[in-house]
């Protein structure tokens, strides 16, 4: 079974498990969660199809899964654990910016979901107590990213580079916990964890820039951008084309392209550097895609954008097709 295959199936199992635990009433809207909470239009999607990229929901599986000093349990108990923390997150993500209403029963479950990050990563702690990235850690982070980022939304603070590169980390902050933990539950000494550490900012960054290139114009939409807002102002007032022509002059989006890129290369290293293969080619692809995408902004602006929109579309027509064989 390839590691592709193995980690669709190996995400959906932890899911469906959690699924299986709930009351009748929550567990059908529990099981059409990612249509629920609009990250797909296709009822019946799994969680292993929602996203392009695996380390989205299953970094610590694609860490560890190269390497024999990670027991299958811990390793299976920390995929569990990130997996629900980015579940949780997403979800509570879009119901605070109002992207999407849901009821109380949506509410409850992302409720169990939270229950059940905490009760996945409790074991690790247990075996890791020095280790002080927990996921109240994590919320820490990520809530202070959100204030810092409505505060330059509103005019308040400034778009600086400084403040976006800063806030980008702070929004990683729940993708952490899982893997640092594991890996000192392990027996990883500082200098290894220190390497985990590298690889999952590496990686969670690395989609973070890229994300706010690709996405600038929905982001514009919803009434922040980051790459107009540092690159081309004035925004207020200003038309799209007005912004992309400014920010074709200015470079804005090819300079986080290739900030994008940068990261993921410091994730392949990192991953190569604690012998997880598997790791190392996603994020050493995944660097060579977005420099490519950087050359190919540069030289025919808009290009960024209308890569990702069709990236969607397949994605999307893949799940059409995934619902289809699992209900045939």
């Amino acid at each position: 079974m390839s590691h592709g295959t193995a980690f669709h199936e190996g995400i959906d199992r932890i899911y469906a498990a959690f699924v299986s635990e709930l009351p009748e009433d929550l567990a059908a809207i529990a099981h059409d969660l990612p249509h629920r909470l609009g990250l797909t239009p296709n009822s019946g999607t799994p969680w292993s199809r929602i996203f392009n990229n695996p380390a989205v929901l299953g970094l610590p599986a694609l860490l560890f899964v190269d390497t024999k000093r990670v027991p299958d349990e811990l390793r299976r108990t920390a995929t569990a654990a990130h997996l629900f923390a980015i579940i949780g997150a997403f979800g509570r993500d879009r119901i605070d910016d109002g992207q999407l209403v849901v009821g109380l029963r949506e509410r409850a479950i992302l409720e169990r979901i939270h229950r059940a990050r905490d009760a996945a990563l409790a074991p690790l702690l247990a075996a890791a107590p020095s280790c002080n990235f927990d996921f109240a850690w994590g919320e820490r982070l990520t809530a202070e990213s959100v204030a810092e980022e409505r505060a330059t939304a509103s005019g308040r603070e400034p778009a600086t580079m400084a403040r976006y590169l800063a806030i980008s980390w702070k929004k990683q902050g729940l993708a952490f916990p899982a893997a640092l933990v594991a890996a000192a539950a392990a027996g990883y000494s500082a200098k290894e964890q220190q390497q985990v550490l590298a690889v999952v900012a590496g990686a969670a960054l690395g989609l973070q820039y890229r994300d706010d290139v690709v996405d600038w114009l929905d982001d514009l939409a919803q009434g922040f951008a980051w790459a107009p807002a540092m690159f081309a102002r004035p925004v207020r007032h200003a038309s799209v084309d007005t912004l992309a022509a400014r920010l074709h002059v200015e470079g804005g989006l090819v300079k986080l392209l290739s900030r994008s890129s940068t990261a993921f290369g410091w994730a392949a290293d990192a991953a190569r550097s604690l012998g997880a293969e598997a790791l190392a080619v996603w994020a050493r692809e995944q660097a060579d895609i977005t420099a490519d995408l950087a050359r190919r902004e540069a030289a025919r602006p808009g290009f960024a954008v209308a890569w990702e929109r069709e990236r969607k579309a397949r994605r999307e027509q893949r799940q059409v097709l995934t619902a289809a064989a699992a209900a045939a």
